[in-house]
């Protein structure tokens, strides 16, 4: 019978082993040298840090994203409402009717009574302020051009007296600077109606 290699001494066999199994044990530690040299599980663990971070990156970058829309839509009502006031402001005043009196001598000589409760320089600056007051004062609103100033009045009563409840009534709403003034008739139908 013939004798194979792996019936021969049991040294033999060791060899014959080694020999054949030699390339995989030198293979194994040369990838596993290879695989320490480059540091594979150091790359892995930084790529797994790295894939951390970025997640949560992107999650501050979506919490101050939802944070900066809050903010721009609370900036955009706030722009709107000093537009809107802006725009209110801006708004040409009323049509001012402009009554003629027929300066008869009677109107020149009667006396009339009437509350000033604001003067100006500027004409717009007076029209702004009269479209400010409540409706009730405005219907009963006048303005005279004094020299170089514009003067709003309001009511008119023949006796002074009469104004007491109106002026009241005027500086509860905050306007304190009010005063009676008398004028004639005649003075009083040339003031612009507003």
């Amino acid at each position: 019978m013939r004798e194979t290699l792996l019936s021969r001494k049991p040294m033999h066999k060791i060899l014959l082993l080694l020999f054949l199994f030699s390339p995989i044990f030198l293979f194994g530690t040369i990838l596993e040298d290879i695989t320490n040299e480059i540091g594979i599980e150091q790359m892995s663990s930084k790529l797994e840090n790295q894939k951390s971070e970025a997640e949560n990156n992107r999650k501050r970058i979506d919490a101050l994203t939802k944070r900066l829309e809050t903010l721009d839509t609370k900036m955009q009502s706030v722009l709107n409402r000093l537009n809107s006031k802006k725009e209110k402001k801006q708004q040409k005043a009323k049509p001012i009717k402009v009554k003629t009196s027929s300066n008869s001598v009677e109107e020149n000589n009667q006396i009339v009574y009437t509350l000033q409760i604001y003067s100006s320089y500027s004409k717009e600056s007076a029209l702004l302020f009269f479209n400010t007051l409540p409706q009730f004062m405005q219907e009963n609103m006048r303005l005279y051009s004094i020299g170089k100033f514009y003067v709003l009045r309001y009511g008119k009563e023949e006796i002074r007296s009469n104004l007491s409840i109106a002026k009241k009534k005027i500086v509860e709403l905050g306007i304190k600077d009010v005063f009676s003034v008398k004028t004639s008739l005649a003075t009083y139908n040339s003031a612009e109606a507003l």
